[in-house]
């Protein structure tokens, strides 16, 4: 194909599940199953977890300690007087439920999930809760984790 701007040429033999990328400055990947974006100047991101500690090797004892450490950290966090309330409030809850003989996980779920939205909440409003939240999520995550294998994700809206 001498006079073909912007057309497509393939040569040889194609093998796979094979989608076409349409558009300038596109790139593609080799393999089955892949897929493409129309368009031009576009780019794809893809997100992936690994070495994401699933909350297996974690004990009863940890996850109550993770949200004592919680706890601690919003004390002394320099949040408006009734979100730190709050935030405590759910914690020492979430900490009940995990404690019994038993753990509660769903209610300990829910009384994290509050305290995931409070500090996500408040992150964009104070200065202070963003710097709270940066520490806090991954203590969240892990104790999502050991509460279900889904919470982590469900929790953080990711």
């Amino acid at each position: 194909m001498t006079n073909n701007p912007g057309g497509f040429s393939v040569g040889g033999s194609v093998g796979g599940d094979i989608r076409n990328l349409q558009g300038d400055n596109n790139s593609a990947v080799q393999g089955d199953n892949n897929q493409g974006v129309l368009g031009d100047n576009n780019q794809v991101t893809q997100q992936n977890q690994v070495g994401v500690d699933t909350g297996e090797s974690l004990t009863k004892e940890d996850v109550v300690k993770l949200l004592a450490e919680l706890e601690t950290l919003i004390k002394a966090a320099e949040l408006p007087a009734d979100t730190k309330e709050e935030v405590v409030e759910d914690l020492s809850a979430a900490k009940k439920a995990t404690e019994k003989e038993e753990p509660n996980k769903q209610r300990a779920l829910d009384r994290l999930t509050g305290v995931a939205e409070t500090l996500e909440k408040t992150s964009k409003s104070v200065e202070a809760g963003q710097k709270i939240w940066t520490t806090a999520k991954p203590i969240i995550v892990k104790v999502a984790a050991w509460l279900g294998a889904a919470a982590g994700s469900h929790l953080l809206g990711l």
